[in-house]
């Protein structure tokens, strides 16, 4: 290491110098000067770096707790809020409960307002300490320096020369001089290298004095509002924890009295519901029917005429229309010959006869009720014989797997079953595998509703069809019972659930994973169900959850407690007509054409689908007691046993010959002769999204005038309600955009849209330039302001 003098050392030589400049060891010691300012300016660059870091340190640390103040503030705020609804509602003691604890509060923050403060004063000092540093630091005095040593250098050398120059004239040889004979000639330059080197010191003496004295006086001062702040929270705290003590005795007792309340209800509502549901189950169902109008025969399954039909529109007009049935479709002419007709597939309509007109009947759809009249009761009589027997055959060709013949045609099932999977496919989420998020999955989840890609299919074929029953969307033959719970999940829905308590995104693995760390997640994910959200609830609790889910026909709840391996085949709390009924007893019951997903998701995940009632029937039982086949299909599509008895002796095929429930019996002797269809057709509400809701000329020229009128009424609303002295802003698009919710606006790039407000910096709220009746939310980066 260079040898260094200290302060003192240089203060004795430089007197020594002053005092006998010839006799004085200066000369000698001025190299050590020098290694001494350059170690001294590569630890004060140190130093630089640290305090720099301590400055941002100060910083972030003021500018946290302010944001922790401004967030502690809000939340009592909204604490007073519900003590002042609580005291509205009646609630006294709970709403007295949350004003005290908003109080309390108040007391944490004013002495964590304190601190900030003296946070802040830390922060400024820090930031001048640094500043000195950064810029008064002895990089300046550093220059002087170096400009005198080298003046020094220059005149020793300088005079050397000169004194060996003489020396050789007189004859002599010298090989070198001593600083003592040349002392008085160098000492102005001498003099000039010992007051920069003054100079120097004194500056690093100052820094010194305040990166470390006088920082470490501020950070006492910092820690005594800490001891301050720490005092009084503990002080604070002390008597919160004897008001906490005080207010769980209270809370209990409001808890009991509130436990009381709720097991009267329910003992009220148990009393009330089983006279209700008879009362329902006693109503015939006008438009969701779980069974078929059978027509007669001898009118076959084609036919065509013409009919009067009635228009939507405003007029509420007969309008004369060429009408014809053929494969499963029924087919509705327009009055403009050039414009391509109507078809609805009958498997997703129902034929229902008119009680007031004779010569009317409604064919109704998932999304609308056609109404139709014919030219006599007995044209009435055909047509509503050929519809039922049309969509009779088709149910009859589907179930015994075959494909119709004539027409040249698809099968109306395969076009129904086409279409779903298309919905399917433009569900939130499906345009990813459910687990990888792998682009454009092509396999299928029948049990969960999910889509996965290939590689990811494979996995969960490994964990068997207890946990997941995979199939190909496009190779596989699916019915349209296989889609019902895709139908109705989806992988966004479903990964809510299974992946609520997923730390991180990165966790999960990518399409270009390794197949172990697939398998690892998806093992996790399905067998460990690790990454779901506990309610902790208890089993008695779970079990209501059950029987309320499937009452309200709620997939999510239903698949959240399956997750939380509740048991789907227990006995429910209450029972509708005999006692030991489950869940999947429940569904058969409420069974509809908009609930048969719930069906289906108890009767393939419940650990046994043949628990029997106190009187020995199975759901298969119910199902042919109330005579509803599509729940028969999906029992026996979930392999339900067909041979069960009950305490009289009947399995459910003996039930279905008794009450001559012909389509009952005719699929349960399918299963028992294994000649069951497990990729059967049910009769569904599919809402699909891509079917004509206007037909005929007349229903588009009043749509067209209805739109119209809504959007002359809607200029006029936005202009008389603009605030005067503002003018609307007009943007154009950048780029298309498609709402994903109900109350934002599609458009596409180029159009040109009017901007009514704003809810934040990032969205706002307008409509479309020529469509003024198209409003909604839309992302300010998506438009570019228009000059007017």
């Amino acid at each position: 290491m260079p040898e260094c003098v200290s302060v003192s050392e240089f203060v004795q030589e430089v007197q020594e110098d002053w005092s006998s400049p010839t006799t004085s060891s200066f000369t000698s010691k001025m190299i050590s000067c020098r290694n001494t300012v350059y170690l001294l300016e590569e630890a004060l660059d140190s130093d630089r770096l640290v305090l720099q870091k301590m400055k941002k340190a100060a910083k972030a640390k003021y500018t946290s707790g302010q944001e922790h103040v401004s967030h502690l503030e809000q939340y009592i705020n909204s604490m007073e809020k519900l003590s002042v609804n609580c005291h509205s509602n009646g609630e006294t003691e709970v709403g007295s409960a949350f004003c005290r604890l908003a109080d309390f509060s108040k007391e944490l923050v004013s002495p964590m307002k304190n601190l900030v403060s003296a946070r802040s004063m830390t922060s400024q000092r820090s930031k001048v300490r640094t500043a000195v540093l950064e810029k008064k630091g002895t990089k300046d005095l550093k220059k002087p320096f170096e400009r005198a040593w080298r003046d020094y250098e220059s005149r020793f050398k300088q005079v050397e020369k000169e004194k060996r120059e003489l020396a050789r004239q007189y004859g002599m040889v010298r090989s070198e001089v001593s600083g003592g004979e040349i002392a008085e000639e160098l000492e102005k330059e001498r003099r000039s290298f010992q007051l920069s080197m003054c100079e120097y010191l004194i500056k690093v003496n100052e820094i010194k004095t305040k990166r470390g004295v006088d920082l470490l006086q501020n950070l006492i001062k910092h820690y005594h509002s800490h001891n301050n702040f720490l005092q009084e929270c503990v002080s604070t705290t002390q008597r919160l924890k004897q008001y906490m003590e005080e207010l769980n005795g209270v809370l209990t007792t409001v808890k009991q009295r509130r436990e009381e309340e709720k097991r009267q209800l329910c003992a009220l509502r148990d009393q009330l519901r089983p006279v209700v549901h008879t009362e329902q189950d006693s109503l015939p169902k006008q438009v969701y029917s779980m069974h078929q109008l059978l027509g007669d025969k001898q009118y076959g399954t084609e036919r065509t005429g013409f009919l009067y039909k009635k228009s939507d529109g405003l007029r509420k007009m007969w309008q004369k229309r060429k009408c014809s049935v053929h494969n499963c479709y029924l087919t509705i002419a327009h009055a403009t010959p050039n414009k391509p007709p109507t078809r609805l597939n009958l498997l997703t309509c129902q034929v229902k006869p008119s009680v007031e007109d004779k010569k009317c009947f409604d064919l109704i759809s998932h999304n609308r009720t056609y109404h139709f009249l014919a030219e006599d009761e007995a044209e009435c009589v055909a047509w509503i014989s050929v519809l039922s027997n049309s969509k009779q055959e088709a149910l009859s060709v589907a179930l015994d797997g075959g494909r119709r013949g004539g027409g040249g045609g698809e099968s109306s099932v395969e076009d129904l079953t086409r279409a779903i999977t298309d919905d399917i496919r433009r569900m939130p989420g499906n345009n990813s595998c459910c687990d990888c998020g792998a682009p454009d999955p092509g396999w299928l989840s029948t049990n969960l509703g999910i889509l996965t890609c290939i590689e990811c299919s494979g996995i969960h074929r490994e964990m068997g069809v207890h946990v997941s029953r995979i199939q190909s969307l496009s190779l596989d033959s699916l019915g349209t019972s296989d889609l019902l719970l895709a139908r109705n999940v989806g992988n966004s829905g479903f990964n809510e659930i299974l992946e609520a308590n997923l730390l991180s995104p990165s966790l999960k693995p990518s399409q270009h994973s390794h197949m172990a760390e697939r398998k690892d997640f998806i093992m996790s994910k399905y067998q460990d169900i690790h990454f779901v959200r506990r309610s902790h609830s208890s089993a008695a609790a779970m079990r209501l959850g059950l029987q309320e889910a499937t009452k309200s026909c709620d997939i999510y709840s239903l698949i959240h407690l399956y997750a939380q391996r509740t048991e789907l085949s227990q006995p429910l709390h209450t029972h509708i007509q005999e006692k030991g009924e489950t869940a999947l007893h429940l569904a058969v019951l409420l069974a509809d054409r908009t609930s048969l997903h719930i069906l289906d998701f108890l009767a393939q995940n419940c650990s046994n689908v043949d628990m029997q009632t106190s009187a020995g029937n199975t759901a298969l039982h119910y199902s042919c007691l109330h005579n509803k086949s599509d729940c028969v299909k999906l029992l026996l599509r979930a392999r339900a046993n067909p041979h069960i008895k009950n305490e009289l002796g009947e399995t459910a095929l003996d039930v279905s010959r008794r009450l001559k429930h012909s389509q009952c019996e005719e699929l349960l002797q399918q299963a028992q002769s294994n000649q069951f269809d497990h990729h059967v057709h049910v009769e569904y509400e599919w809402r699909l999204r891509h079917d004509d809701l206007y037909d005929s000329d007349d229903d588009f020229d009043d749509k067209v005038a209805m739109e119209t009128e809504i959007g002359t009424f809607l200029v006029l609303f936005v202009y008389f309600h603009q605030p005067r002295g503002t003018s609307s802003r007009r943007v154009q698009a950048l780029y298309d955009c498609q709402a994903d919710h109900h109350d934002e606006l599609s458009f596409s790039e180029g159009q040109v849209l009017v901007v009514l407000g704003q809810e934040d910096s990032d969205w706002w709220h307008g409509y479309i330039e020529d469509e003024p009746d198209q409003r909604g939310l839309f992302p300010s980066s998506f438009v570019q302001l228009l000059s007017d």
